[in-house]
């Protein structure tokens, strides 16, 4: 991509009511932070400059961040993220796979507690593809490995607790099994930080009598807080 069409698209996502501040992109095309955080919001929903955001996320693929810098690696973790999911969302499951699995990978490598990854809803990314993919059996025992490695672990706030229950819980909903995925979910919730002020909604959605197991967990999912805004220890 040239520097002219990178400052157009910067001019275009700018124009959005996303409108990003200009010293995201200051240094350019040539900075390969610089080419993925524009790639961000072009993918964004309501922009949806998919092709423009895959050539940039793609551009930087390749990239070594610096492994002494946690944000440095935060940055290449996120991109490839997005990637990856951008290639979900066209069906492309493998290549989706492909760059999800990079992400897991940087992030397994480092200790660093990172200010927006979580290394549970990466190992999800995974486990909802594998799904996707009809390889469910196989998500499933990835996920029980990973419930087995970290529930003994003295910490609180564990992201690959939550994203491992919950989801098992979306597995138990889509089989109907009513009970079992309230269980599940209520495992996954005690492995994150709820506020005081959530707890009465959660209440009122896992009170639920009916046997409309996905309905109920989808009423339980919007009473939980967003796990982005929450304080997490892994």
């Amino acid at each position: 991509m040239t520097q002219e069409t990178f400052e157009k698209l910067v001019d275009f996502v700018q124009s959005t009511s996303a409108n990003p501040p200009d010293h995201l992109f200051a240094h350019g095309v040539e900075d390969w932070h610089a080419r993925a955080r524009l790639a961000h919001f072009l993918c964004m929903e309501g922009i949806d400059k998919n092709q423009e955001a895959e050539e940039l996320f793609l551009s930087i693929a390749d990239i070594e961040p610096d492994m002494e810098n946690s944000q440095d690696v935060e940055e290449k973790i996120y991109a490839m993220q997005r990637l990856g999911l951008l290639y979900r969302e066209q069906k492309k499951y493998d290549e989706a796979m492909n760059y999800i699995c990079n992400a897991i990978e940087l992030a397994e490598n480092t200790d660093y507690l990172f200010k927006y990854i979580l290394r549970g809803e990466l190992w999800a990314d995974r486990w909802n593809l594998l799904h996707l993919m009809k390889l469910t059996k196989e998500a499933e025992e990835e996920v029980d490995d990973r419930i087995e490695a970290y529930t003994d672990i003295p910490i609180q706030y564990n992201s690959y607790l939550y994203y491992g229950y919950r989801f098992k819980a979306q597995l138990a909903a889509e089989r109907g099994v009513v009970l079992v995925a309230k269980d599940y979910m209520h495992m996954a919730i005690h492995s994150m930080a709820v506020p005081e002020s959530y707890k009465p909604g959660l209440e009122k959605a896992f009170a639920a009598k009916h046997e409309n197991a996905s309905w109920i967990l989808a009423e339980v999912d919007k009473a939980t807080p967003n796990p982005d805004n929450l304080e997490w220890d892994i």
